[in-house]
């Protein structure tokens, strides 16, 4: 007798899968799935024997050469009256997983939400979505989907742990650690749940990080998963780096920081309310405050550069500039992590210093470019001045409210506030200056 179950749609891998894509959708199906896991899941355990039974045929090779050759794929519309809808669900679904595998994401979401439509309750069509919107970045969506999985299916650690995902890329670290700590809970051997979350650790809390990226890896190498185990390791090396290392290994360490340092300016230039966030996320601790020194450096070159083109008479000297310009970057990294911890929810003190950098950028580059620009007119500079600030307003604002976490509402007034301080600051230290030149 033919066999009518397609084993390769229960499994969700295509019929191209190699046996090591089986066996790890064979394990993620049987986490999801396990009927001790699902109490209030009727349908749990009906889905737990079908995978099961694709599993067994699928990765033995005589027994699926045999099924490759004898599977014909039943039509949706001659099983018996009543069972219609629930077949075509299926089969929307079973397209979507294709589609999905040859990353057709849009598409394969179509056919997802097509069969949601038809069955309310397929939680299999909705984690297909919620994938698919993940790949493509839909990150709220991904949680809206994450939260009709769990409310059909309260112990599904792979919803807890694509709800981490989400919330972290949205920049709510506490929430992404509580998801991820969750999916641990359900699943205890969850390698990924806890690499993702050791990731999300290495903002707030390293040592928590280290132990948790110590057993991803443990439960990687476990698991046979190669690939995951090296990056684990890899990033275990990065974050435990020894200050004496860095520094007897500087050239290459600083040929690495401006390669690095010139694929990350190009997120803040494009986008500089939601550029920063993303750097952020990328980039271990120490990589990021070396980016935002470099990036500091390369501002303050263009202001001491530019005011002495701008203005040769200024009695201050290129060494009284830089002071100046110092104290003021200081002052508003100092400012901006003090308000970052009294008002806001996330963040650190790397992040901190790259949204300061990120926010003197184009002022760095107004400056060189005024002395260019004055020549055309007062009018021309006027309107460069504008581009410059504004460009810095914004990359504070988002700075402080998606990295910091600040909410909208405060970071309105807390970012003039964060300038007014440090403009203070500055005008103090100048006037400090300029007294020792008389």
């Amino acid at each position: 007798m033919v066999d009518s179950q397609n084993h390769y749609s229960v499994l969700q891998v295509s019929p191209q899968a190699t046996p090591a894509d089986i066996k790890t959708a064979y394990r993620r199906l049987v986490r999801q799935y396990h009927p001790d896991l699902n109490p209030n899941n009727p349908r749990a355990a009906a889905v737990f024997q079908k995978i099961c039974t694709a599993y067994e045929v699928l990765s033995n090779h005589e027994k699926r050469v045999l099924y490759d050759h004898t599977y014909r794929p039943p039509s949706p519309f001659i099983d018996e009256p009543g069972s219609v809808v629930l077949q075509d669900a299926q089969q929307y679904f079973i397209q979507g997983v294709q589609k999905a595998n040859r990353r057709n994401y849009a598409t394969a979401i179509a056919d997802f939400t097509q069969a949601i439509h038809l069955d309310k309750n397929y939680v299999e069509a909705y984690m297909g979505r919620c994938q698919a919107r993940f790949f493509l970045g839909h990150n709220r969506e991904v949680l809206q989907d994450c939260d009709h999985i769990l409310s059909l299916q309260p112990n599904s650690a792979q919803a807890y742990f694509f709800r981490g995902r989400a919330c972290y890329r949205l920049g709510h670290l506490d929430l992404a650690v509580e998801s991820y700590s969750q999916a641990i809970a359900i699943e205890k051997g969850y390698a990924q749940a806890y690499y993702h979350r050791g990731i999300a650790y290495i903002k707030v809390k390293e040592r928590a990080a280290t132990q948790d990226l110590q057993m991803a890896a443990s439960l990687f190498r476990q698991q046979g998963q190669l690939g995951p185990y090296q990056r684990a390791i890899s990033t275990l090396k990065d974050l435990n780096r020894k200050p004496t290392n860095l520094v007897l290994n500087l050239p290459r360490n600083s040929a690495a920081l401006v390669a690095n340092a010139a694929t990350t300016l190009p997120r803040l230039l494009i986008n500089p309310s939601g550029g920063a966030l993303q750097v952020w996320q990328s980039q271990l601790p120490f990589q990021l405050l070396g980016i935002s020194f470099l990036f500091a450096a390369i501002a303050i070159a263009g202001v001491v550069g530019g005011i002495h083109f701008l203005a040769p008479t200024l009695s201050l000297s290129y060494s009284q500039l830089m002071i100046l310009s110092l104290s003021a970057f200081s002052s508003l990294v100092l400012t901006g992590g003090i308000t970052r911890q009294m008002v806001g929810k996330g963040g650190s003190w790397s992040g901190d210093f790259l949204v300061a950098s990120a926010a003197v950028l184009p002022l760095g580059g107004w400056a060189i470019l005024s002395g260019w620009v004055i020549q055309l007119g007062q009018i021309e500079l006027i309107a460069l001045s504008l581009f410059a600030s504004s460009y810095a307003i914004l990359s504070l604002y988002g700075g402080y409210t998606k990295i910091g976490q600040i909410s909208e509402q405060i970071a309105a007034f807390a970012v003039p506030l964060i300038l007014l301080i440090s403009y203070g600051v500055t005008a103090l230290i100048y006037r400090a200056l300029m007294l020792q030149l008389v």
